[in-house]
This record gives structure tokens, sequence and C-alpha cells, in this order.
């Protein structure tokens, strides 16, 4: 049986609200390389044109950026896929993504008073449950 948080966001996949929104949010970005007609590119080609694309965008001025976002506007416009596209990468910028490693979580959930699982794959949901168990506490 899978776990759900105590604020009631339980979804019944394990996953938390923010993998959630990360993956939604990762979907759409498919979406729009799908819509941009590089979806069956092989994979180190597309990772070479999106690199190549990031450099180049760090060169333009302004002026050349709002060319290019219109030309992106006007395609979703055809499409009506701008309002979910926008709204997804409105969440995604609440979001930060961090690596830390077992051992290192472990140490958190202890400092946080909580006592951390032998289990790898719980580690993340002990650390979500202390964290809550914290702030509800300082509530």
């Amino acid at each position: 049986m899978n776990a759900m948080s105590n604020n009631g966001s339980g979804n019944g996949n394990g996953h938390s609200a923010e993998q959630g929104l990360r993956v939604h949010h990762l979907a759409n970005l498919g979406g729009l390389i799908a819509l941009a007609g590089l979806d069956l590119e092989p994979p180190d080609f597309l990772l070479g044109a999106l690199l190549s694309v990031a450099q180049e965008a760090g060169d333009l001025t302004p002026a050349q950026r709002a060319h290019v976002a219109t030309i992106g506007r006007k395609k979703l416009d055809e499409r009506a896929t701008g309002k979910r596209a926008w709204k997804s990468w409105q969440r995604a910028k609440d979001l930060h993504a961090i690596t830390l490693s077992s051992a290192q979580l472990r140490e958190i959930i202890e400092a946080l008073g909580g006592r951390a699982p032998e289990s790898p794959t719980k580690l993340v949901l002990a650390l979500s449950e202390a964290l809550t168990e914290v702030c509800d506490e300082t509530a």
C-alpha cells in the first residue's frame, strides 16, 4: 500500500506533488520537441542540437530573442498548446533539483528527528515525512 502525505496529497503512486509537476513539465518539453519536428531524431543528434541552440541563445540580442519567441508563440498558438506549456514552465521555475547521496539523506532525516529507513528507495519518502512533522510542530 502506498503512503499518503499528511497533507492528503497522496496520488496513489508514491510520488510527491513536486515530482508530478516535474514529470508533467518534462512531458511538455517533449511535446515542444515533437512540435518542432525533432522527436524522431537520434538522441545524440537531438542533444547536440539542443546544446548548440543553448549556446547560440546566450549570444542573441533582446530583439533577436523576441523574434525567436514570436516564431515559437505562433506555432504554439496554432496547436493551442501554448497555455499548457506556459503553465508548466511557470510551475517548473518553482522546482529545484538537488542530488543527495543516501548517506546525506539519512543524516538530514536524523537531524530532523526522524528515523532513516535501511532501504534507499524509502529515503525520499522518509525525508518528506520528517519535514512534514517538523513543519507541523512549528505551526
